[in-house]
């Protein structure tokens, strides 16, 4: 089971700096014992479905994607950039396509990444403009935090990321963006910490989540969920996760108003 810290999907505001394609053991199992968002799925679904698609000559066209894509504020937004993007979006739809049995919107998941790439834009600009820096310490505690959260070393983690395209030092700068952006909302907003309602909350729509899927496989296909106490940082953590992408969306859209965006799509 892929688990990141950053469980932010393109659509939620584009923030998504770090793809990690790093597998944990445990994989193959088809229930999963800790509560988990859509959105960490979706991540999932990214790295697991990418050999998938890559295998079946699956992937959206790219042919006619001008470069740059756009241009946020006089930064622009790459060809490549934008397709590296695409295609794990394409990846992930793909998955969901084919468990729902609905043909794949490519135009939507064009529409999707870059809207998501010019929030992500928007949120690191403003972090900029508000001189907001993150030291080398940081950098690397949170390269340390990826790489156990998915039970390797963060060499692999590093070589993991390179097999994507991206060396050590274009994962650094998408960890620097990240925490910029990250330090942004926490200045903006200030701390989220989730009540106990909400943590309850939050469980009980998972348990209801895995009571439907053993119903529905014959009572195999989930396995029992561990009790609330023992799992209530994992909860705690996504709801903090999803209160963040929430305060992202909001304040990249604030953002656009007065943003000089054009899209060339």
């Amino acid at each position: 089971m892929l688990k990141q810290k950053w469980r932010l999907a393109v659509a939620a505001a584009g923030s998504v700096l770090i793809v990690a394609g790093c597998s944990a053991p445990g994989d193959g199992d088809t229930a999963q014992p800790e509560p988990q968002a859509a959105t960490e799925q979706a991540a999932q679904d990214q790295g697991e479905g990418a050999d998938g698609a890559a295998a079946q000559g699956q992937g959206p066209d790219t042919s006619n994607i001008p470069d740059p894509v756009a241009v946020v504020n006089g930064e622009e937004i790459t060809k490549a950039e934008f397709v590296s993007v695409l295609e794990g979006q394409y990846q992930q739809m793909s998955m969901q396509a084919q468990m729902s049995g609905q043909p794949v919107d490519e135009e939507q998941i064009k529409q999707l990444s870059i809207e998501g790439l010019v929030g992500s834009a928007l949120l690191e600009q403003e972090a900029a403009d508000r001189g907001i820096e993150v030291s080398d310490e940081e950098k690397d505690a949170s390269l340390r935090e990826f790489a156990d959260t998915n039970q390797v070393s963060t060499d692999e983690f590093v070589a993991k990321m390179g097999e994507q395209g991206m060396d050590r030092a274009g994962v650094m700068d998408q960890i620097a963006k990240q925490l910029r952006v990250e330090k942004l909302i926490t200045e903006e907003y200030g701390e989220f910490s989730p009540s106990d309602d909400e943590v309850q909350a939050a469980y009980d729509q998972v348990a209801q989540q895995q009571s439907m899927m053993g119903g529905a496989e014959g009572g195999a296909g989930a396995q029992q969920l561990p009790p609330l106490e023992q799992v209530r940082p994992q909860v705690e953590e996504q709801l903090r996760a999803e209160k963040q992408a929430e305060q992202m969306q909001t304040m990249s859209d604030e953002l656009r108003e007065g943003a000089d965006v054009t899209v060339n799509l």
